[in-house]
């Protein structure tokens, strides 16, 4: 039987085809799975902290400042970590079956809402006020305590300026001088609350209390728990110093989260809810430092 033999131009031709429309193939297949492939090595380094990253690694990253901030946290007499956020955290990496690791590298509480936003801790367990400014970068959970805002003023600074039944009036439209902890929320409380007064900042509470005492502020501001601890610590406090507590600002404190890590922070939610709350004065009767 005669076959004919296609010319050798259609020969070639249709090979060029078919290795065209291989190629294509490939690269059409190729298309498909590695965006899908390169998504799952993004997704699951940008999502190392959250619930299955944690597992995964074996430990809970915990971040709190470098300051001791007691009773929330502190080295005790024997040299370990001791507090009540302190509680939290190993219950939670206990919870979760994985080591807790304490980081500290914060110099603020500032710079906790940053570690947190990078990845370098999962989160920040560490009486850390939930502000507007900070949920722009982290996302946080329900606040576990929260605390009225207050001012301690040195009394008698506070006499040349106001009389005793003066002083509502004069704390409303406040132009006096404020200590706060620099780079806290109190320094932008500050701000927003008290626009007309001088704001100086300290690089810690122990700071701006000493500049209280010696009459360089007027006042100092920050949570109710932070005042009492500082009435408490100075025989006849009552002689030296005027706190006041505003019923209507309060300082809420919350878990501070990645903003992708979503299974975590319904993991801490859930958590939270199981948890006792405790006031103030509960805390400082429970932790001593």
């Amino acid at each position: 039987m005669y076959v004919s033999t296609p010319p050798l131009s259609i020969q070639l031709y249709s090979k060029f085809l078919r290795r065209f429309f291989s190629f294509g193939l490939i690269f059409f297949l190729s298309a498909l799975i590695l965006p899908t492939s390169i998504f799952a090595q993004t997704s699951s380094k940008n999502n190392d902290g959250d619930i299955a990253g944690i597992l995964s690694r074996g430990e809970l990253r915990v971040a709190i400042t470098a300051v001791d901030q007691p009773p929330f946290y502190f080295v005790d007499r024997s040299g370990k970590l001791a507090g009540y956020d302190i509680d939290i955290a190993t219950k939670m990496a206990d919870e979760l079956g994985v080591k807790l690791v304490i980081t500290r590298d914060a110099p603020s509480f500032n710079d906790l809402v940053t570690l947190v936003s990078s990845g370098k801790a999962d989160l920040a367990v560490s009486k850390l006020s939930k502000t507007l400014t900070r949920s722009k970068t982290v996302k946080f959970s329900t606040p576990y305590m929260t605390f009225r805002q207050g001012l301690l003023f040195n009394r008698l600074q506070l006499a040349k300026v106001a009389s005793e039944s003066e002083v509502k009036n004069y704390v409303r439209n406040y132009t006096g001088t404020i200590g706060v902890i620099a780079n806290s929320s109190y320094a932008n409380y500050a701000k927003i609350n008290f626009p007309n007064a001088v704001i100086k900042e300290y690089q810690t509470w122990e700071e701006a209390v000493e500049a209280l005492v010696n009459g360089e502020v007027l006042s100092v501001y920050r949570d109710e728990l932070e005042i009492k601890k500082v009435l408490s610590s100075v025989p006849q406090s009552a002689l030296s110093f005027k706190p006041i507590y505003f019923k209507d600002l309060t300082d809420p404190i919350a878990i501070a989260v990645k903003s992708e890590n979503t299974q975590l922070l319904y993991w801490v939610n859930f958590f939270l809810e199981s948890q006792k709350k405790m006031t103030a004065e509960e805390i400082l009767s429970t932790y001593s430092y």
